[in-house]
């Protein structure tokens, strides 16, 4: 008896000092750290390096990188000649600003709000329902510069045929109601150019929202559509009271992500008036990021940096403010 009360007995580990410990873990963590390691230097020489050495820039008065035979100075020069168009870059900042804000706040509803609607209108085809979300899907996998230049065909003259001028889609349409052409893209129409870049940049932000919210919707419990089919709901009030509260979570982050993409909106322009963002290169449809690149061309990279953190500061206001309201009106 006393061999097996011997043999029960519990083993008393043994006991390290403190120093010990501390090797056992640095060991253990060793091999985590050098699994991440290419990432962080990746990430401390192309993200972390370029985010200090722009904001340490756009202090820097009259400063370029290719240029070293200046005195500098630490001020706010750079974003005072960026505010008052003194920079000498053909692209206006007042412009490209009000652009920016026009072409974010404008689409980025709209396109939430119908993506919205076809999710919960796919949601209720059963049929063919794989093959609808693949069509939907195929813009966003196309190139945007592609996109872009496709798109602008529809909407001015595409070229003449035995002295017949053939025109784009949008005035082929105008045409069967009787009216006469409109030159969309011409220079001094804004209005018509930013229609271009509303429809493109609504039709382009689709798919991603659509497959985004249609994964929402299959997550919802059917219990409260058969209780408001019992109470005599209507759909706008099933989409309203049920639907909508109960994928505010992603519909918050549609609207936060697709404000911040909004606002640094350059391919799409790009890829319908080209390089110069506007009719014959007036930088009429220019946006922030076009300009930034602007100054970057003329090696003005003071500028740039200064363009870029009052972006970066807008974006920073409106995420801000959209996630102040998301926790009120969000229900998670």
């Amino acid at each position: 008896m006393e061999a097996l009360y011997e043999n029960r007995a519990p083993k008393i580990a043994p006991r390290h000092s403190k120093g010990w410990y501390l090797r056992r873990t640095i060991m253990k963590s060793t091999s985590g750290w050098l699994f991440v390691l290419p990432a962080v230097i990746l990430m401390v020489f192309f993200t972390f390096y370029p985010i200090v050495n722009s904001v340490i820039s756009a202090f820097m008065n009259n400063y370029e990188a290719l240029d070293n035979s200046y005195r500098l100075s630490i001020g706010f020069e750079n974003f005072a000649k960026v505010i008052n168009n003194k920079t000498g870059v053909p692209a206006q900042f007042l412009v490209c600003l009000d652009n920016t804000l026009f072409f974010a706040f404008v689409s980025v509803p709209i396109s939430t709000i119908l993506a919205l609607l076809i999710a919960v209108a796919l949601n209720s085809i059963k049929a063919l329902q794989k093959a609808y979300q693949t069509v939907l899907f195929l813009p966003y996998l196309t190139n945007a510069i592609a996109m872009g230049a496709v798109f602008l065909t529809f909407f001015h003259i595409v070229g003449a045929r035995r002295n017949i001028e053939t025109y784009g889609l949008a005035n082929n349409f105008l045409g069967w109601f009787g009216l006469a052409p409109i030159e969309w893209d011409g220079i001094g129409n804004t209005w018509g150019n930013r229609f271009i870049v509303i429809i493109y940049e609504i039709w382009a932000g689709l798919p991603f929202k659509i497959l985004i919210l249609f994964s929402a919707l299959q997550n919802v419990n059917k219990q409260y559509y058969d209780a408001a089919k019992v109470d005599g709901a209507s759909k706008f009030t099933t989409l309203w009271r049920i639907t909508v509260p109960l994928i505010s979570p992603m519909l918050s982050y549609l609207l936060i992500t697709g404000l911040m993409g909004g606002l640094k909106a350059y391919s799409a322009i790009v890829g319908i008036f080209g390089q110069n963002m506007g009719p014959a290169g007036s930088y009429e449809m220019g946006t922030m990021v076009g300009y930034i690149y602007a100054c970057i061309e003329k090696g003005q990279t003071g500028y740039a940096a200064a363009g870029s953190l009052i972006l970066f500061a807008i974006i920073m206001v409106f995420t801000g403010i959209n996630m102040y309201i998301s926790k009120k009106k969000v229900h998670y």
